[in-house]
């Protein structure tokens, strides 16, 4: 599993291999949008994403995220997530030209 964060006023995408890293719960906030997709979510989230209902602004609510990416499978929770970032750039520019960061974490295991 990895979880990434999407940040939209300082565009940014970090994935967190090791869910115990300090730095996932400083970043958890109330309220905030957490999107879990796996499996049984996959179909309906990509739809979300590829139909622009994930919206990103410069406003709390809108200006960051949580993506919880689980298939047991490392090579294809990045791969998705490397397409849902393909997805968010069509709609939103500052996007296009980021690199994922991997967090110090993601190679711990």
């Amino acid at each position: 599993m990895i979880k990434a964060y999407v940040n939209y006023p300082n565009p940014h995408i970090t994935a967190h291999q090791e869910l115990s890293c300090g730095d996932i719960q400083k970043m958890r906030k109330a309220d905030q949008r957490y999107i879990i997709i796996n499996m049984s979510t996959i179909s309906g989230e990509i739809r979300k994403f590829s139909n622009k209902e994930y919206v990103f602004a410069a406003h709390p609510g809108a200006n960051d995220m949580w993506l919880e990416i689980d298939f047991e499978n490392l090579n294809f929770e990045r791969a998705l997530l490397d397409y849902i970032h393909i997805l968010i750039g069509k709609y939103y520019s500052p996007f296009v030209d980021i690199t994922i960061e991997k967090h110090r974490c993601f190679y711990r295991r």
